[in-house]
């Protein structure tokens, strides 16, 4: 994949949650890549080494590399959330399961599909399988996330 000027940049999606999205649809993914600066960012490296941000540490414990912390690739899919319900939106649901860990220079590639459509008064509730996979094609984060449109 070959990324814009700045990967991790916000970028809007093209279409966004309506009322008349059919189920089975499937949103536009998008990209995020990691790398351990970022890992280092949220962590007081080098005065704490962990495996989260130091080669040696992630080692002792059989890693290969350092691992992205969880509550980093779950903003993912916020992001997903926020891009595809709308910045504005409240009271979206998100509910994720860790199915796999991100790797210095992973590409994590966010998605989802239309499952549900249910009428909630004058609004539809959309209901989305979202998964997150890496640029292997191991899915390390999947769930769903469900939304009110008005």
């Amino acid at each position: 994949m070959h990324f814009e000027e700045d990967p991790t940049a916000f970028r809007p999606m093209k279409v966004t949650a309506s009322k008349d999205i059919p189920v089975g649809f499937e949103t536009e993914p998008f990209t995020k890549k990691w790398t351990l600066d970022k890992g280092r960012i949220f962590q007081p490296w080098p005065k704490s080494k962990t495996f989260h941000n130091d080669y040696p540490s992630a080692h002792d414990l059989n890693l290969s590399a350092p691992i992205e912390a969880g509550c980093q690739y779950l903003e993912y899919m916020g992001e997903f959330v926020i891009k595809f319900f709308g910045k504005e939106h409240l009271g979206a649901k998100l509910s994720v399961s860790f199915l796999g860990f991100v790797y210095p220079e992973d590409e994590v590639t966010i998605k989802g599909i239309v499952r549900e459509k249910i009428a909630e008064g004058d609004a539809v509730r959309l209901t989305l399988d979202i998964s997150a996979l890496n640029q292997r094609g191991e899915n390390i984060m999947a769930g769903t996330a469900s939304g009110l449109v008005h």
